[in-house]
């Protein structure tokens, strides 16, 4: 369900009606802000016999608000059942017991009791808002903002409508919309973080996320207990590549919630970022225990298996995302690159095939079928594939580094060189285009330029060493300590990477016999889905030795 406003049932569900009409109602059965003392203050009443007919449904009314504040559902809305027969004419009881029935996902029986409340009452918009919010439930965004926008009508400042009309903005698509109305209700009421924690999404949505990280830092200090804030927040500083910022705010979600499978999932995937692969898979598993329908956390767990080199996992997990939400064009493109580094290349095909018939400008199924192909040795139709993913993507680094290892593959130095000089452009923190780029520069007899794409990337952290290697500032023997990790998933990546460069170099070096030597090892022992495993089977065909 949305996370519309009106799920915090203790504002907007607690719609109580103002009983100073009544001598001997108490002031307490007529406030939300204390359901206990509304209990027994409106029980006391109705109990004492002297209320009847309309005030009577009227301190039902208000009874039952204060059960559904507390969580008794059946006792709110027996209460609301009761005032609607004591009165049928009482326009909020329809709208609570219609909130009763959104809560419940009965939209329908929802929606007839707010249009119930409207007939009776035109003129209240928390039954044009909470209709809204029943609409929005059932995808009907353009009638949900209709009522929104009729509630605002009613009450301009009436800050929850606009804030649920952001949220249907939102999901239609019209981003700059939805932060104009959750600013909007910011501006009526800065005290709500619910507001906050939604335009911070649209910010994130818009690829703003300093401004989304204030929005939810901004939540957290009105609400420190919510743990969505947290998660929200964590997402936007690993999409800002902040993953250590991004650990710590899931840790604290999950602290909060340690049932928010969401929170499991997006600090799994930032392990997965800094390599710790290991725990990563942790909460892969634990975000599939609190939620087996993720699709999402299958394709991710996928993706750690398939870099363990655990390929028959890795398509298990794709097949199970994809069969929780078949639209997944990319589960399809990753179980390929699954089934083709397990050597089943025609159903890595069918998979890219599949991938492509859903999605015609998915370049990852290009490429990835453009790898298949080149495998079967159709060179023709690899190329035809990649240079259609340059066509649809020209900043694809992906594509001219597949492009770029199918001429170099064929003996094309010259024109493998532009399209690993063209990734390496497209990407330049990515420290193995570079390295890439240096190696077909060699083989085309033309200086290194690693001392200036250096300065781009982050020499700190591997595969930084691998850089040094080629630079001449550190040896084989300290490359291959660097790569020492304490996920064993990833030290072994590590190693195969760095076993493949050297040999690279060695190659570069006219060492053949060592550079052979290494990539046999690679071929041997490096999990099937790395660039490195097929390049250095490409490498050994090149030399003449079987893989």
């Amino acid at each position: 369900m949305a996370s519309t406003d009106w799920r915090f049932w203790s504002s907007l569900f607690a719609a109580t009606i103002f009983l100073s009409c009544l001598a001997s109602a108490g002031e307490r059965c007529d406030s939300p802000l204390d359901p206990d003392a509304a209990i027994v203050d409106c029980t006391q009443t109705i109990i004492s016999d002297k209320a009847k007919g309309r005030y009577l449904a009227a301190l039902l009314n208000n009874r039952g608000a204060a059960y559904r504040a507390k969580g008794d559902n059946e006792r709110a809305v027996a209460d609301l059942n009761e005032a609607i027969r004591l009165d049928p004419k009482l326009a909020m009881a329809y709208n609570n017991r219609g909130a009763y029935y959104n809560e419940q996902g009965d939209n329908d029986r929802a929606i007839a009791d707010y249009n119930q409340a409207i007939r009776l009452d035109p003129k209240l918009p928390l039954a044009f808002n909470n209709r809204g919010n029943a609409y929005h439930d059932t995808g009907d965004n353009d009638r949900a903002i209709a009522d929104y926008s009729a509630a605002i009508r009613l009450d301009p400042h009436f800050a929850r409508a606009f804030q649920n009309r952001g949220v249907a903005y939102g999901d239609k698509g019209d981003t700059d919309h939805a932060i104009a109305d959750f600013s909007e209700a910011i501006r009526l009421d800065p005290t709500h973080a619910a507001a906050f924690i939604n335009r911070g999404n649209a910010f994130n949505d818009k690829d703003d996320n300093d401004r989304a990280i204030a929005d939810y830092s901004e939540a957290i200090r009105l609400a420190p207990k919510l743990a969505i804030a947290f998660q929200n927040r964590g997402n936007a500083y690993h999409d800002k590549g902040d993953n250590d910022h991004a650990i710590t705010d899931y840790d604290e979600a999950i602290r909060l919630d340690p049932q928010r499978a969401k929170a499991f999932l997006g600090r799994g995937i930032a392990f997965s970022d800094k390599d710790a692969y290991e725990r990563a898979m942790a909460d892969f598993d634990e975000a599939i225990r609190l939620n087996p329908k993720s699709a999402s956390a299958f394709r991710h767990r996928g993706d750690a298996y398939l870099e363990k080199g655990d390929n028959d996992a890795a398509i298990a997990d794709y097949g199970e995302a994809i069969r929780l939400y078949p639209e997944d064009v990319s589960a399809l493109s990753r179980r390929g690159s699954a089934y083709r580094a397990k050597g089943d290349i025609e159903r890595a095909i069918a998979d890219y095939d599949e991938a492509i018939r859903r999605d015609p400008k998915s370049v990852r199924a290009l490429v990835g079928r453009g790898y298949a192909f080149s495998e079967k040795g159709e060179f023709d139709r690899a190329i035809a594939d990649v240079n259609q993913a340059i066509r649809l993507d020209p900043k694809s680094p992906l594509a001219y580094f597949a492009r770029g290892r199918f001429y170099l593959a064929a003996g094309a130095a010259e024109k493998a060189l532009a399209d690993f000089n063209q990734a390496n452009t497209n990407a330049p923190d990515i420290v193995q285009l570079a390295l890439w780029a240096d190696i077909a520069g060699r083989r085309n007899n033309q200086p290194s330029h690693l001392a200036q794409t250096s300065s781009k990337l982050d020499m700190t952290v591997w595969p930084a060493p691998l850089v040094k290697l080629f630079m001449d500032q550190t040896t084989p023997e300290a490359v291959l300590a660097a790569a020492d990790h304490p996920d064993s998933i990833a030290k072994k990546g590590h190693i195969c990477e760095a076993n493949f460069y050297i040999g690279e170099l060695a190659l570069t070096k006219r060492q053949k016999e060592d550079a052979t030597r290494l990539f046999r090892q690679v071929a041997n022992e490096c999990p099937h889905g790395f660039d490195e495993w097929d390049a250095a089977r490409a490498e050994l065909k090149l030399l003449g030795t079987v893989p």
